[in-house]
């Protein structure tokens, strides 16, 4: 039942791809990952294990993996990092027959997954977990991942994006986006896109005391895998959610 409800669920969203690759993330809950980059970093984001529809809101943003479906050329590399303090996420990866084809194993806060690279050719994939929280044990986080052979045109890339072979996911408060900028920077981070949005908690300790998030896509080109996962560690260990 979960699993039919998912394959659903991802039907309902807008199909139109927005440039700025951010917004798109937000408003369509969905990344087309360009052609060029190999590895992509899916957020868990901080109260990720928090439903929808509660009377009291909360969640920060408007969806428990940033993004939450994933459009993605076969021979990508897909990775789950935790910002949801303090607790532990598994995903688990399944196709259209309910078959297990990827176990994240526990993915501890301010850690990555283990790597899945897309080689199982192309069709949509559901990636879920049953939520940790007790008051809610029927809320299943869930996402999508659909593997394809694009062509990818120049107009659905900025200048960023283009030359990145890694992008990522990724949230701050607002008064903290011109520090963790500089810090981004220093780290061989460009910043490819960004979208302000109002955080659905409204504030308070978790979002840095602030109301207003931006939600980042950053691009990186020539770096290992595990030194951008070391990067975004250190960053991550100092965000005021911390």
């Amino acid at each position: 039942m979960i699993i039919s409800l998912a394959w659903a669920f991802n039907d309902s969203f807008s199909q139109t791809p927005d440039s700025n690759l951010a917004s798109n993330i937000f408003n369509n809950q969905k990344l087309i990952v360009p052609k060029n980059v190999k590895n992509f970093l899916i957020l868990i984001p901080n109260e990720a294990h928090e439903p929808p529809g509660l009377s009291k809101e909360l969640r920060v943003i408007n969806q428990p993996y940033v993004p939450q479906n994933v459009v993605a050329n076969t021979g990508t590399t897909l990775v789950w990092f935790d910002t949801d303090i303090p607790h532990n996420h598994q995903v688990s990866v399944v196709d259209k027959s309910s078959n297990i084809v990827f176990d994240s194993g526990i993915i501890k806060f301010n850690t990555a997954s283990k790597p899945l690279k897309l080689n199982e050719g192309s069709g949509t994939y559901i990636f879920y977990e049953t939520t940790k929280n007790p008051k809610y044990p029927n809320f299943v986080l869930n996402g999508t991942i659909t593997v394809t052979n694009q062509q990818q045109s120049p107009s659905d890339t900025n200048s960023t994006s283009a030359n990145a072979d890694t992008l990522v996911a990724y949230m701050v408060p607002a008064k903290e986006l011109d520090k963790r900028a500089v810090e981004f920077k220093n780290k061989g981070f460009g910043i490819d896109s960004t979208y302000s949005f109002k955080s659905l908690r409204g504030g308070g300790s978790e979002a840095g005391g602030d109301t207003q998030e931006y939600l980042l896509v950053l691009a990186s080109s020539g770096k290992d895998l595990n030194d951008v996962i070391s990067a975004l560690h250190k960053v991550t260990s100092t965000m005021p959610y911390t």
